[in-house]
């Protein structure tokens, strides 16, 4: 998974970062820096089955953040984007909002950031459309025709001011659109990075901006930026005392996995066995065959089925032989809808 992250200059993107790849950038007024890191993804569940399984290797699912230069608003100015190109490669954003300084305006800077990726995919939508007309009137080969009608709908869309993850297309039209990456085609998850003293006021605040809610589509966070880039250099249990003492939930970037894969709706299933104990990040829906392809496409290939353990049966039985005697080992086809926390040995022959 790869989660871009954006935001005026100032506004604490930089220290969000920080915070949620446990690094230690520097911040401040680096609006032109662009920082990269890849994190695993906390999960006790990949731990707990290897403390039973013994593996020679435990691996856990991956995120990769990207903190992008910071936009001024000065391209908009000029009819251009300053959006990073990289940033259409990400699977989600995340929106970084300034509610910390004496200068904030979290309403207009949230607007700005969907105005400007709004620009961004109007570019990208204006310019395909005059290749491809011009391709349909010079060729005379019209098998593009559908394509720009997509094109166009994006526009008049765009035009309105509107992102286009509000539109609704088939599974067929979403493949031919997936490879221009729209950037509103992506949900994002707004941060809003509020000052210490504002800690206590954090639930109203998120109750305040929650209109910018969508299910599925957009999130929204509030979070101390400055307090959990500090916890990033802390042993766990200073971390645990701190975030006790100040009334803070949980760690950020434990709330950026869970807001992500929410946005995104995805889950993850395990293996084990002597070699590896490991999580693999999935789309909710995904089917015993297609995850099976995701470890290899061989055992995709040659797919003869799925024997399929939940995970706190796995935890509570812990051998094989305990396993099979309670029944609680299923054999599953290849039409199986795979469930969060499946602990899955795929058989195969090719």
């Amino acid at each position: 998974m790869k989660l871009g992250i954006i935001g005026k200059p100032q506004c604490g993107k930089t220290t969000i970062f920080n915070a949620a790849s446990q690094q230690q950038e520097a911040v401040g007024d680096f609006s032109q820096s662009l920082h990269r890191a890849i994190i695993k993804v906390p999960d006790r569940r990949v731990e707990k089955i290897a403390e039973i399984s013994k593996p020679d290797k435990i691996s856990f699912a991956e995120i990769e953040f990207l903190d992008a230069p910071g936009f001024t608003g000065k391209g908009r100015d000029a009819g251009e984007s300053e959006i990073n190109p990289e940033l259409r490669l990400m699977d989600a954003l995340i929106l970084v909002i300034d509610y910390f300084s004496d200068q904030a305006d979290p309403e207009h800077d949230i607007r700005n950031l969907i105005d400007e990726m709004i620009l961004s995919d109007q570019v990208l939508v204006e310019n395909n459309i005059e290749k491809k007309t011009r391709k349909i009137k010079l060729s005379g080969d019209k098998t593009g025709a559908h394509e720009l009608e997509l094109l166009s709908l994006c526009r008049a869309h765009l035009e309105q001011e509107k992102p286009l993850i509000e539109l609704a297309f088939t599974e067929e039209d979403e493949k031919l659109l997936r490879g221009y990456m729209f950037l509103t085609r992506k949900p994002f998850l707004i941060v809003l990075n509020i000052s210490e003293d504002k800690l206590s006021g954090a639930a109203r605040i998120q109750k305040e901006f929650s209109h910018f809610i969508m299910p599925g589509k957009q999130e929204l966070m509030v979070i101390c930026g400055k307090i959990q880039m500090e916890l990033v250099g802390l042993e766990d249990s200073e971390k645990q005392l701190f975030l006790k003492e100040l009334g803070i939930s949980g760690l950020a970037v434990d709330r950026f996995i869970q807001k992500s894969y929410e946005l995104l709706g995805l889950l993850s299933f395990l293996t084990t066995g002597p070699p590896e104990a490991r999580a693999w990040t999935i789309k909710k829906g995904t089917t015993a065959l297609k995850a099976a392809g995701v470890i290899h496409s061989d055992i995709e290939r040659g797919f003869i089925r799925a024997e399929v353990i939940c995970y706190e049966d796995f935890i509570e039985l812990k051998t094989p032989a305990a396993i099979k005697a309670a029944g609680k080992m299923r054999l599953e086809g290849k039409d199986y809808i795979v469930q969060d926390g499946d602990v899955i040995l795929f058989r195969f022959n090719v």
